[in-house]
């Protein structure tokens, strides 16, 4: 319950203050079909991949990873030991966790983390994919270089998928809990380290989308 109210909080926050403009234009974005279709397209590949992760980071703790020879859902608790600030921390990171297996395909671990930092990181995808596609329709209306609209997709395609690909990659390479052992600090790098930056480089992108934007409408001047 306590990690619940931790993410919780801390999406609360993010929205509240840094990206308290966001929520506002959200709407308008996923009302489209462009729009919406990103939205639930990255959360749902973000989950698959990082429960991937989660699941194998598990496995590496306690030495063995969920086993299940039928499709379940059930939300479990892992008891970290002995009590201590990393315990305390890895419990808030994965208490409780979803599992999902359906074997032999996949079993995947969600977090109360997992998903915060999917929801955030699909509203910042969606709101600057809608953005970059308001200037490429300047761009034609105005007859001006379509570079205006490169770059902007180029941070948004950066932005998204370093935090996927990388996490995908792992996951291939090193998918059994006795090869995980030896380098369990790639696993904790990428689930931790990859999306917070993923989150940092789309709001400065944005942020350079919301000046180009600007720049199409300059503030008009008032009577001499």
């Amino acid at each position: 319950m306590g990690s619940l109210l931790f993410w919780s909080g801390t999406v609360y926050l993010l929205f509240a203050f840094p990206f308290r403009n966001l929520l506002a234009s959200l709407p308008r974005y996923l009302r489209t079909s462009l729009g919406a279709s990103v939205f639930v397209g990255y959360i749902s590949v973000h989950l698959i991949l990082y429960g991937f992760l989660l699941e194998s980071i598990i496995a590496s703790i306690f030495g063995s990873a969920y086993l299940a020879v039928s499709p379940v859902f059930f939300v479990s608790t892992n008891v970290f030991s002995p009590p201590s600030f990393v315990s305390a921390m890895l419990d808030l990171a994965y208490n409780p966790s979803i599992v999902v297996a359906v074997p032999p395909i996949f079993s995947a671990a969600l977090t109360a983390y997992s998903i915060s930092v999917a929801l955030v990181i699909a509203i910042l995808v969606a709101i600057s994919v809608g953005k970059t596609r308001e200037i490429g329709e300047l761009c034609t209306r105005g007859k001006k270089a379509r570079s205006f609209v490169l770059f902007p997709a180029i941070g948004v395609v950066f932005g998204a998928s370093c935090c996927l690909s990388v996490a995908g990659l792992v996951s291939l390479a090193v998918p059994s809990a006795a090869a995980l052992v030896s380098v369990p600090w790639v696993y904790y790098a990428v689930y931790f380290l990859l999306p917070s930056l993923a989150v940092l480089l789309l709001y400065l992108n944005l942020r350079s989308i919301d000046r180009i934007l600007a720049g199409f409408h300059p503030p008009s001047s008032g009577p001499a």
